[in-house]
Parts: C-alpha cells; structure tokens; sequence
C-alpha cells in the first residue's frame, strides 16, 4: 500500500486552475473586451489655410460622426459582439469586399448594417460582405485552445493529488510533472498571442472606415486624397479615448495564475513513501541489537594416571 502527501504548493495550485478556467470563460463570452468613444470635442482640422480639405473626403467625415461613431457614445466591443453603451447591439463585423467592388460596398450606412442589421448577407457570391475582423478570430480560436489545456491541467494536477488511491496504475511524477509543464508553457504563449493582438488592433473598429479608403485612393495614386485621409486618421486617434473591459482584465488575472500554477505545481516533486510492516535488510540490521556473542571455550580434558602410557624407549 502506497501514501502519497502532497506538498501545500500543489494543493494551492488547485484553486489556481479553477479560477483561471473561469475566468477564460467569462473573457470569452463577455462582449467588452475594450470601450471607445469619440470626444465631443473633436472637429476634423484642414491642412492649412491655403489647402482645404477636399470636400469629398470632408463630407464622409461628417457622416461617420452623424451614423456611425456619434460624439459621446461609448462604442463596447467584444470577440462577437458590437454594442453602444445604453443602446442598440449588433455584430463586430466589417465590410469586406474585393477592390473592383469598393464603389459599391464602401459606404457609411453599410457599414453601420454590417454592425447593426440582421438582414446582411454572408455568402461568397455576394459582392459584399460581411464578416469579423481577423483578429477577433484569432482571439477567439486561441482562447478556445486555452479553455481547453486548462481543463488538461486540472485533470494533470488531479491526477497527481489523488495518486495515493491508484494502487494497480500509478503513473510517474515526473511524467506528470512534464505534461503539466508543456501545458502551462503552451497556456503562456497562448496568451502572449492573446494580448499581442488585442493591443495591436485596439483602433481597427473605428478606423476601418477611413483605412480603407487610404488604402483604395493609394492604390489608384490620388495622393491628394490619401494626405487628407491620414490627417483624418490622426485626428480621429488622438480623439479617442480607450479604456480596457472586463473581458481583458480576466486574461491578465489569467496569465498572473498561470504564472503561479508554474511555479506552484511544476516545481514542486511528490514523494511516495512506503507504509508497509515489511522492513528493508538495512532497517533490519540497524534495528538489530547489538549482542556480544560469547563462545565458550572447549572443556579441559582430564586422562587417569592408569590410562597413560609411555613409550617404550630401547637403550642403544
């Protein structure tokens, strides 16, 4: 019979999986990963006095604040889901089309259906389209991933805390502890995955409108346009204010308790010690006591005088 006391690092590890387990579910299923709002403040700037802004490209400005990014609303994104605080939800969705389609698809209002309607059409016959920014996918995808070696670590550090019952499978420590440790490597990077593409795309929603339009006017080398679009852009960055969601708070909490978890469980080695009566050679031996044997020594034999006899000798 085999016992098996765990160290107090490995049963803290326990709660550790759990509470980052849920904690990925919340920041999965949350539709805040981040909050953006437009100043009331913001009025779009001309160039210099001698260089107004083309009328064109100033009238989409207009309308992207009039419909689709209102001075004062907060704006909530999620991996799925697109919200105005204290209003109307939708989809986190994009127009996407291909170039020879821009002057059809490329509008204000269609880009507020793709957010806001539940009449858009997602077939790759259409014109246009609409679907989730990439990395919202991204995000998505590697969570999920994360979700679920979660779930194979709370099995590992299970498996390990209740090794003490498994008297026919018993499987080694140190494999265990190798799994668990691919696991929460694998976990680490998942995350670093994680925040690098939120971080990197945090003003991809309110600035795909006027970024593809650079993009386009690039394209077809009217540079005059693609200056004043980058003001634009610039304007609009500086207007906005971001503030971090719940939704991302949970994956730092995550990544600070699996930090822990590796060193919590990973470095820790549990010991198997033997309960039974039978004892070792060696335990024997220094359990032995030490007896002094003494050996008595052979009886002296005694002859009769009558029984001696002398040889005889002959005188030469």
């Amino acid at each position: 019979m085999t016992d098996c006391n765990a160290p107090p690092q490995l049963w803290l590890a326990e709660p550790h999986n759990l509470t980052s387990f849920i904690l990925s579910l919340i920041a999965l299923h949350l539709p805040n990963w981040k909050y953006i709002h437009l100043r009331s403040t913001f009025k779009p700037a001309v160039l210099a006095e001698d260089q107004p802004m083309d009328p064109l490209i100033r009238g989409e400005v207009d309308k992207y604040i009039e419909i689709l990014y209102r001075r004062g609303d907060t704006h909530s994104f999620g991996l799925v889901t697109h919200c105005i605080v204290d209003g109307e939800c939708g989809q986190n969705y994009l127009p996407t089309f291909p170039e020879k389609n821009y002057g059809l698809c490329h509008h204000i209002n269609y880009h507020r259906q793709c957010i806001f309607s539940n009449l858009f059409i997602l077939n790759n016959n259409t014109k246009c389209t609409c679907q989730a920014p990439s990395y919202a996918k991204i995000i998505h995808t590697f969570l999920i991933l994360l979700i679920s070696l979660e779930l194979f670590f709370i099995f590992i550090t299970s498996l390990r805390l209740t090794r003490q019952h498994c008297h026919t499978f018993c499987l080694n420590d140190s494999l265990l502890r190798l799994f668990s440790l691919l696991s929460l490597l694998s976990s680490i990077i998942f995350l670093i995955i994680i925040l690098v593409q939120y971080n990197s795309n945090r003003l991809l929603e309110p600035l795909e409108f006027f970024d593809s339009m650079r993009q386009h006017y690039s394209r077809i080398q009217i540079y005059t346009f693609t200056k004043d679009l980058d003001l634009i852009i610039q304007q609009i960055e500086n207007s906005l204010d971001i503030h971090i969601g719940a939704s991302y708070v949970c994956i730092l909490i995550v990544l600070v308790l699996i930090i822990l978890s590796l060193f919590t469980s990973v470095t820790v080695e549990m010991k198997i010690s033997s309960t039974s009566s039978s004892l070792t050679i060696n335990d024997e031996e220094e359990k032995r006591p030490n007896l002094i044997l003494i050996q008595p020594t052979p009886a002296e034999r005694f002859v009769p005088s009558e029984q001696i006899r002398f040889v005889r000798q002959t005188k030469v």
